[in-house]
């Protein structure tokens, strides 16, 4: 995913593979519960990639501007 922030919390449990960012890395069965001051860009493992369900309260803040221009057209 870019880069991005929250309007709310975001829960990521994390159903198979991994991922990583700035706070860690996530493997299958963990938890990443986060708030609206944490920002950060997920990379899903390069080998494994990453299936997860992720909840979230309110729309992401995207960085980059073409995230903020396909946001309307994706949901996120």
């Amino acid at each position: 995913l870019p880069e991005h922030g929250h309007r709310g919390n975001e829960m990521t449990l994390i159903l198979r593979g991994s991922y990583s960012d700035a706070s860690g890395v996530y493997r299958t069965g963990d938890v990443a519960d986060l708030d609206e001051d944490i920002e950060h860009q997920p990379v899903a493992d390069p080998v494994e990639g990453c299936i997860c369900l992720i909840a979230v309260e309110g729309r992401l803040k995207f960085k980059s501007r073409v995230a903020r221009l396909v946001q309307p057209f994706t949901g996120f």
